[in-house]
C-alpha cells in the first residue's frame, strides 16, 4: 500500500492504497536506472545522519498523534485542496477524513479512510462502496506516506532512499525547520514519485517543544510532474488514543456495500497428518 496523494477510488496520511496514483502517467521503463542523487559534502552528511538519528529516537517515543491536514494536489495547472483531520496509533490504527475546500458539503468528494487494526477501509461516497483490505499485524503495509509521517529506522530509510540536506541554504535549513530531499532508489518507488521533500521541526523553542522532529510538510513530485503536498498542523501527541477510537463506522444507508480491494490470503488448516 502506498499512500501519496488522495484521489483514490482510491488512510492515509493517498493515491495507491488500492490503485495507481491518479494522473501518475506511464511508469518508468523496466530497465530505467534510478536517478543519481547529488553528492553531499562531508559536513552535510554528518548533519543528515545526526537529524535522522534524532528523528528515529523521537518517533520511537510517540505511540499516537492527531493532526489537522491540508492536502494540495497540482495536476498541471489545476489545483485541488482538501482539509481535514487524521489520527494515528501504532502499530496499525489510523483514520483520515478530508473534505474539498471548494465544496466541503459535497459528500461525493470526501476522502475517508479507517485502519481499524485488522482492516483498512476506504469509503467511496460517490459509488456507495466501502473497499476493504486486510492489514498486516504490524504497520499499515507498504505505505510511503506513513513511512515518513511515523518514522522508521535511520539506516533503513537510507538504504531505501537517497537523502540529502544543505545546511548552508537559508531557505532549506532555518531556525525552525530542516528540509530533507528524498529520491527513490528502487524501480517500485520510482513509479510512485520522482522526488520528495520531508520538512521536520528542528526548533526546541518552548512554544514548539511538542513539535520537535515531527513532520511539518511532505511534498511529492510524481513521475509525470504533478505534485502532492501534505501539510500537518496543530499536531497533538499528548492525547491518549485507544483502539476503540478507530472502529470503522457503519454504512450510511442500505444501498452501501463492501468489496475486497485485495482479498486476504487463504488460511490453510491441516486436519490430518501428511502421508508418510
Amino acid at each position: 500500500m502506498r499512500l501519496l496523494g488522495l484521489t483514490l477510488p482510491a488512510l492515509l496520511v493517498a493515491a495507491a492504497a488500492f490503485g495507481q496514483t491518479p494522473g501518475g502517467g506511464a511508469p518508468p521503463a523496466k530497465d530505467a536506472a534510478p536517478p543519481t542523487a547529488p553528492k553531499m559534502s562531508e559536513r552535510n552528511q554528518k548533519f543528515l545522519d545526526s537529524w535522522l538519528g534524532a528523528w528515529q529516537q523521537r518517533m520511537e517515543l510517540i505511540s499516537g498523534l492527531e493532526t489537522k491536514c491540508v492536502l494540495t494536489e497540482m495536476d498541471g495547472a489545476q489545483k485541488s485542496v482538501y482539509t481535514g483531520d487524521a489520527s494515528l496509533l501504532k502499530p496499525n490504527f489510523a483514520k483520515l477524513l478530508l473534505k474539498p475546500q471548494a465544496v466541503p458539503m459535497n459528500p461525493k468528494k470526501v476522502r475517508h479512510f479507517v485502519a481499524d487494526g485488522s482492516f483498512l477501509w476506504e469509503y467511496d461516497y460517490a459509488r456507495k462502496i466501502a473497499r476493504v483490505e486486510q492489514l498486516p499485524k504490524e504497520g499499515i503495509g507498504d505505505n510511503t506516506l506513513m513511512t515518513f509521517l511515523f518514522g522508521m529506522k535511520a539506516e533503513d530509510v537510507k538504504k531505501r532512499y537517497d537523502l540529502s540536506i544543505d545546511v548552508d541554504d537559508p531557505e532549506k535549513y532555518t531556525e525552525h525547520y530542516v528540509h530533507i530531499t528524498i529520491r527513490p532508489k528502487t524501480k517500485e518507488d520510482m513509479q510512485e514519485f520522482k522526488k520528495a521533500e520531508l520538512v521536520l521541526w528542528k526548533s526546541k523553542d518552548e512554544k514548539f517543544v511538542d513539535n520537535w522532529m515531527l513532520p511539518a510538510r511532505l511534498w511529492f513530485q510524481q513521475p509525470n510532474g504533478n505534485q502532492v503536498t501534505w501539510e500537518f498542523q496543530k499536531m497533538n501527541i499528548q492525547k491518549k488514543l485507544l483502539a476503540k477510537d478507530f472502529e470503522a463506522p457503519g454504512f450510511p444507508d442500505k444501498e452501501w456495500k463492501s468489496e475486497w480491494s485485495k482479498p486476504p490470503a487463504p488460511t490453510i488448516t491441516r486436519t490430518a497428518a501428511p502421508p508418510k
